[in-house]
């Protein structure tokens, strides 16, 4: 019984503390109270189909702006002539290599070993050919394949 009144009493007095807290009581007070239901019911109307840009409507990262195709094109022949050239010249420096041998991929470059737990038909010093080759690169450039070069 005793709980029951205590909830009634703090009920009645919550109730009567929001109703003084939000009627306005003074000279002036009329005005600051229409003024701020004016302000809370602009705030709130927003157009049609508004939505405020937060993290969630937009991404946090800049919008990414891709290429002109036209641009990308003469661009991407301006480089594989010049990789060409470079090539033809011998003009590349020490080559390396990603192959896949033995079931795994090695980095190699031109005379390097390559010890594997796998018995093979070859004798010490002979040569082998690589023909799963990923991937070929100097200093000035790396030739990717997809998957392979060929």
């Amino acid at each position: 019984m005793a709980a029951s009144s205590l909830t009634v009493t703090l009920g009645r007095l919550a109730s009567a503390c929001s109703h003084s807290i939000l009627r306005p009581s003074g000279p002036g007070a009329a005005s600051l109270w229409s003024a701020s239901r004016r302000f809370n019911s602009q705030s709130t109307s927003y157009l049609p189909g508004y939505v405020p840009k937060t993290s969630l409507s937009s991404p946090p990262w800049p919008e990414v702006v891709l290429p002109d195709p036209v641009e990308e094109t003469r661009h991407h022949a301006e480089i594989v002539k010049k990789v060409n050239e470079l090539i033809a010249t011998g003009q590349y420096g020490r080559l390396f290599a990603v192959v896949h041998f033995a079931s795994r991929q090695w980095k190699v470059t031109s005379e390097d070993l390559i010890l594997i737990g796998n018995e093979l038909d070859l004798a010490c010093g002979e040569r082998i050919r690589l023909e799963k080759v990923l991937l070929v690169g100097a200093d000035n450039f790396t030739l990717l394949g997809k998957p392979l070069l060929g």
